[in-house]
């Protein structure tokens, strides 16, 4: 008797073991939707300095808004994939630097930003459950909700840089050729798309660690924090030299010249002997994405399990 009721006890246990370790297939796609914040790492503004890469050149005050919506699929315990849409600001303006030649050529813009990504995430902290409740006598930890990921991957994005003028009046960039794109010695025109690659962190917690919270169990809130590195120095309508605003203006009229050159010194090609720098052709844009989203896990159900 006793040797039977080790064996059901037993067997009851590999069953609940076996259960439990299949749950994540039960539950491998997940929805999410995001608010954030969004910095723009390029020619325009800046910390004040001459312009460096990466966080050095970081304007806070530059800071913009955030939205996106995610599918997320679990490949195995430790990896994801997930796709994302995002909508996003950037914006960047040489008044924000007290550096003094950035400052004085006084531009500034501002882009509607749409990306498209695919990321894959890898587990480093997983989620542990232990006993749910405060048990007299029982040891252990009573949940560790946190879970923490790495992951990258890569995209693409549409930009469309504006430029504001002496009235505040925003005015698209692209259309009036600033540094002479289409003229002779001039550049060729750039593309408003350009290749992502999105890197960063994640953390997460599950809504429904508890026993007052299970009714939550399929919800929980994230955060990640990324860089995107861009394959274009256009994202902000800056990169190379000052063509010359006399030019583009005969050309391409009145408001292109004065994008070109809103502080109205540089208004000829060659003006002090050689091309005067506008932007860094040799270091592409970037930017950061902070992002909190709330994520949906839709469960299947249960077949084919034993009755108890």
């Amino acid at each position: 008797m006793t040797r039977q009721i080790l064996l059901i006890i037993t067997l009851l246990l590999l069953t609940f073991s076996i259960a439990d370790a299949q749950t994540w297939k039960r539950q491998r796609v997940e929805y999410a939707f995001g608010l954030g914040a969004t910095n723009f790492l390029g020619d325009l503004g800046g910390a004040n300095q001459i312009g460096t890469n990466g966080l050095r050149d970081l304007e806070p005050s530059a800071t913009r808004f955030a939205v996106g919506l995610g599918y997320r699929y679990q490949l195995g315990r430790d990896w994801f994939v997930k796709g994302n849409l995002g909508y996003m600001m950037f914006s960047g303006d040489d008044a924000l630097t007290k550096e003094p030649f950035r400052a004085a050529r006084q531009l500034n813009f501002r882009s509607h930003v749409i990306e498209l990504s695919a990321q894959a995430e890898y587990m480093l902290i997983k989620q542990k459950s232990g006993h749910l409740y405060k048990l007299r006598g029982v040891r252990g930890k009573s949940w560790f909700r946190f879970e923490v990921y790495l992951f990258g991957g890569v995209g693409g994005i549409w930009f469309d840089p504006q430029g504001k003028d002496q009235n505040g009046n925003w005015h698209r960039l692209k259309p009036l050729h600033t540094e002479g794109q289409g003229l002779p010695g001039g550049p060729k025109q750039y593309s408003g798309f350009s290749l992502v690659i999105p890197y960063g962190i994640g953390i997460r917690r599950n809504l429904g660690g508890s026993a007052r919270m299970r009714s939550f169990s399929q919800w929980s809130i994230s955060l990640e924090l990324s860089m995107r590195k861009t394959f274009t120095d256009y994202i902000d309508d800056v990169s190379t030299y000052y063509y010359g605003s006399d030019f583009i203006g005969e050309a391409y009229g009145e408001k292109a010249a004065y994008f070109a050159d809103p502080s109205g010194k540089i208004t000829d090609h060659n003006a002090f002997g050689e091309p005067q720098q506008r932007g860094d052709k040799d270091d592409n844009d970037a930017y950061m994405l902070g992002m909190i989203s709330v994520n949906y896990k839709i469960s299947k159900r249960r077949r084919n399990l034993p009755k108890f």
